[in-house]
């Protein structure tokens, strides 16, 4: 027979057994972490969306978006549609042989400056993933484009102010859109929007 004091024993050993599995299952598959770089403070009633996060077109995202080592400021995107262009909108433009046979997207966005800086002219760190898990940068247009005006972000965007933007891009011949990533720090930062 065993006694209380023995069993009392076994059952505390089982517990500690049972934490260390559990703590070392945790490291294998850890949560992913809001990206704000170190010594930002993120403004009051500003919420930054952890990475890995998958959105629909209409749902919005908040990052952290250092441009440079003065400027970072928290901003709020919209991806609020992906529309399929045809090639014949190009006819005005020269294109390579490659660009012919590519199929344009158009990419509708809102972007808020939720502050605290300005991020006037700034590129927006917003890719299209093809079928082959390769990043396509927005095909920068130089002149009016009627299909898909409003490229770049204005001059001046200081924090309050929101920008409606349309990105061009052009996915190569046999491959599909799956996706538009916002990727303020690289890959381990990406946000998703699945059309």
């Amino acid at each position: 027979m065993i006694s209380s004091r023995r069993r009392l024993s076994l059952v505390l050993c089982a517990l500690a057994l049972l934490v260390s599995v559990t703590a070392c299952g945790g490291e294998d598959d850890p949560e992913p972490v809001s990206s704000v770089p170190a010594g930002f403070e993120v403004p009051d009633g500003v919420t930054v969306t952890k990475p890995g996060t998958t959105r629909k077109p209409g749902e919005t995202a908040t990052v952290v978006y250092q441009v440079d080592e003065q400027a970072a400021s928290a901003i709020t995107v919209t991806i609020a549609d992906v529309r399929k262009g045809v090639i014949e909108d190009f006819r005005f433009f020269s294109l390579t042989p490659d660009q012919l046979v590519s199929s344009p997207f158009y990419v509708d966005l809102t972007v808020v400056n939720e502050g605290p800086a300005g991020l006037g002219g700034a590129a927006l760190p917003v890719f299209a993933r093809d079928d082959t898990d390769m990043l396509l940068p927005p095909t920068p247009i130089v002149g009016s484009f009627a299909p898909c005006p409003s490229g770049q972000l204005p001059e001046s965007f200081l924090p309050g102010e929101t920008a409606n933007l349309c990105l061009v891009y052009l996915v190569p011949a046999g491959q599909a859109l799956v996706s538009v990533d916002l990727q303020p720090d690289g890959d381990d930062s990406t946000i998703t929007w699945s059309p």
